[in-house]
């Protein structure tokens, strides 16, 4: 996941602390003792989140490609990203969790 969050979304890694950020942002990541993986289902995980243009979906859509080629791992064959345009994107990453990525509209 840190792979994904630094390279896709270009998010500053502390990997000696399991710290991602970006700006004001910082997420730390924990990993889940054995005893409660068995029962962790990924599946319900979602992110969400809105961009200001399809331009930005783009982008997005571009470095997931990249990170998947840069990867060469087999596991990702599920992450999809659509090469044309789009208004809403949908990634799934190899845990199992969705990214959502939305066209902001404007009322």
């Amino acid at each position: 996941m840190m792979d994904f969050l630094s390279d896709v979304f270009e998010f500053d890694v502390d990997p000696e602390q399991d710290l991602v950020f970006s700006g004001p942002l910082q997420l730390k990541l924990v990993e889940l003792p054995a005893s409660q993986k068995e029962n962790f289902q990924s599946l319900g995980i979602k992110f969400a989140f809105k961009t200001k243009n399809t331009e930005e979906l783009e982008e997005i859509v571009n470095k997931c490609n990249f990170f998947i080629y840069r990867k060469e791992d087999k596991s990702l064959s599920e992450v999809v990203c659509p090469q044309e345009q789009v208004e809403s994107l949908s990634i799934k990453d190899i845990d199992g969790r969705i990214w959502q990525f939305d066209v902001e509209t404007i009322q």
